[in-house]
């Protein structure tokens, strides 16, 4: 072979291994360390199995159950630990086995906890979503979300519907992932084939903003496809008024219309309460994905607060503790400007203790005299 016949074919060789990397979304920026941290081979170690597995309340190690994607542990056994913000797979922890006793900085992630919910630990219903796995369904709602409203899916990416669309959700419990699920595409039920790819897809770690729109699951905001922000390197672990995730919102958003919102990511499952919300004068329900007013007591609102936080109409590179209400853009009430994600130790995943919002005591600034802020005037 001829030296321009080689030189050829290297150049070929590197156009083939670029599109395998770059072409499917695979690139360098992505989550980086030991494979053998997450994967398992064949699943046998001395004769032993390496998987790990989640159920009510306790890990159990050693088990011979293979996982799909070759996984050593399930998506629930993952984020699962003790205490701090990560576990021994250097994975967020979404369920604490050691009571947190309280939420927020230095006791949950952002999404609050699982384990008030959680079968074996918590289990009160009210207090966290009852996700397959980690609890059954709510004995009071059942599996069909509260203000479920099929013309709120699909989603940004176009990759499914929650539930397939249908009126009901039948038998089909809240899942991690999935067309059942929050995370991950929903064009499918199985939550790890949801988020295939996702993680190698994702930058692992880093502050990230994602403010046009993301092509995959892996490139969206906590892989809630479609979704915008800026996420915090340590999950707001250790949160304050200046480090912090951003959320994105925007000004008006009954009909759906802008699919990137935080909020959206919610009406997902309980577009009612997104869109029938009625005008001011009266309220009919408390409205989201809507701006601050600049005047009256919401104009007091002026330094972040991780108890209550806004939404940003234009997501910021860097995490900021000013907040401008203006009345038409930015700041942006959310659903997780009063509610967690995931679990609190609040009835209906507050992030505050609403029973202890007494009007005209002037004895707490906090929960919702965040926003309200004339309402706690004695």
């Amino acid at each position: 072979m001829n030296m321009k016949k080689k030189k050829l074919l290297l150049i070929s060789l590197a156009m083939v291994i670029s599109l395998l990397l770059w072409g499917v979304g695979i690139g360098y920026a992505a989550i980086s360390g030991v494979c053998s941290n997450c994967h398992t081979m064949h699943n046998s170690q001395n004769n032993d199995g390496e998987v790990e597995t989640y159920a009510t309340g306790s890990l159990t190690t050693g088990v011979d159950t293979p996982q799909n994607q070759l996984l050593k542990a399930s998506c629930i056994a993952c984020h699962t630990g003790s205490t701090s913000a990560t576990n021994s797979h250097d994975a967020p922890i979404v369920i604490h086995t050691t009571d947190p006793v309280t939420q927020g900085a230095g006791k949950t992630l952002a999404g609050g906890d699982f384990r008030w919910v959680a079968t074996g630990l918590g289990a009160t219903d009210s207090k966290g979503h009852n996700v397959a796995g980690i609890n059954s369904a709510d004995v009071a709602i059942g599996t069909t979300p509260p203000g479920w409203d099929t013309a709120a899916t699909p989603g940004a990416l176009s990759d499914g519907s929650i539930a397939g669309g249908a009126a009901s959700w039948g038998a089909n419990q809240l899942t991690c992932a999935g067309m059942y699920g929050c995370h991950g595409s929903h064009s499918v039920t199985d939550a790890d084939s949801a988020i295939s790819g996702a993680h190698h897809g994702n930058t692992g770690g880093t502050s990230r903003q994602v403010s046009s729109a993301p092509g995959s699951v892996g490139a969206s905001y906590r892989f809630l496809g479609g979704i915008w922000g800026l996420e915090n390197s340590q999950w707001n672990w250790a949160e304050t008024a200046s480090v912090h995730n951003e959320y994105c919102g925007v000004n008006g958003n009954t009909s759906y219309a802008n699919k990137t919102t935080i909020s959206y990511s919610c009406a997902q499952c309980h577009g009612i309460f997104h869109k029938t919300t009625g005008t001011p004068s009266p309220w009919t329900r408390h409205p989201t994905d809507i701006t601050l007013p600049s005047t009256g007591e919401y104009a007091s609102y002026t330094t972040y607060s991780v108890e209550a936080p806004v939404a940003r109409s234009t997501v910021p590179a860097t995490s900021s503790s000013t907040v401008t209400p203006s009345g038409t853009t930015n700041d942006i009430v959310t659903c997780i400007s009063c509610h967690r994600a995931h679990g609190s130790p609040e009835p209906d995943l507050l992030r505050w203790t609403y029973s202890g919002m007494v009007a005209g005591t002037g004895t707490s600034d906090t929960g919702c005299f965040t926003c309200h802020t004339t309402k706690n005037a004695s």
